[in-house]
């Protein structure tokens, strides 16, 4: 439902298996249990031919208990990533002592472990507990980072034939231009992160080198904590939107050595000043 808010779906859209699974990085079949979870909630339903379409709009009230358990898992997700940056946790953690600081029951806490994991920043002990990455915990990790992309994407954009399909610009330029425009105010930090890597993702894409994609999707997992801190900054947000704009119209008219630049000049310069 934070998908089809994001994308700006409405009551009857088709709710498509394949395009669900690849927006969240998932097989097929637990995308067909949440459909079908959706559809027991009244929130989706099924039609002949099209598979599952939307039953309310996402910005509905009936939508409102699924988005809110969304809001709740980012809050606790934001607030572990927080507690880690400000090494307020121990490198070594057991899932008793998660489960009392953060009051969670041991299912949520499972799901929060196993999404944490598959970003890359938790490992499971050989024996008990977990251990927290070392890149977390290092203050430099974010710069890093951040340097990291200043040069692959840039490099991306002037690779020879790269190209961007028109129908991927008019689509990022859609979901940039509703975020402007007043959806910013309605979307949790998570959301706020997730529309980003789509933006930078897509970009990279068009160099048809599936190395530079993995690796930027490698850095974004680690990133995402460090997203925290400075995509509360909705101002500071605002203006890297307008880049995104500005730099989606430098790449329709395949100016691709000015895009390159462009893009350096967006990475190099902090989303909050004094944060990296």
């Amino acid at each position: 439902m934070a998908l089809a808010r994001r994308e700006g779906m409405k009551a009857g859209d088709r709710l498509i298996e394949q395009r669900l699974a690849d927006a969240l990085d998932l097989s097929r079949a637990p995308i067909r249990l949440g459909l079908k979870a959706l559809e027991a909630a009244g929130l989706a339903r099924g039609e002949p031919h099209r598979g599952f379409v939307l039953a309310k709009n996402p910005t509905s009230g009936a939508a409102q208990p699924a988005l809110a358990a969304v809001r709740r898992n980012e809050q606790v997700y934001a607030t572990i990533a927080g507690d880690v940056l400000a090494t307020r946790l121990p490198a070594d953690v057991t899932e008793a002592e998660l489960m009392r600081r953060y009051g969670l029951s041991r299912a949520e806490l499972q799901r929060l472990l196993d999404r944490i994991a598959a970003e890359g920043w938790i490992a499971r002990l050989p024996g008990y507990g977990w251990r927290f990455a070392e890149t977390v915990s290092n203050p430099e990790a974010q710069a890093k980072a951040m340097a990291f992309r200043a040069v692959i994407e840039p490099a991306a954009i002037a690779q020879p034939g790269f190209a961007l399909p028109q129908e991927v610009i008019v689509r990022l330029r859609e979901r940039q231009q509703r975020v402007f425009e007043g959806e910013l105010e309605k979307m949790t930090i998570g959301e706020v992160f997730h529309s980003g890597c789509e933006f930078h993702e897509e970009i990279i894409r068009g160099a048809g080198n599936p190395f530079f994609l993995e690796a930027l999707k490698r850095v974004n997992s680690i990133r995402r904590l460090f997203a925290y801190r400075s995509f509360a900054d909705r101002d500071g947000m605002r203006r890297h939107v307008r880049e995104h704009l500005r730099l989606l119209d430098v790449l329709e008219t395949r100016r691709y050595t000015e895009a390159a630049d462009l893009m350096a000049r967006h990475l190099q310069r902090p989303l909050v000043a004094g944060l990296s």
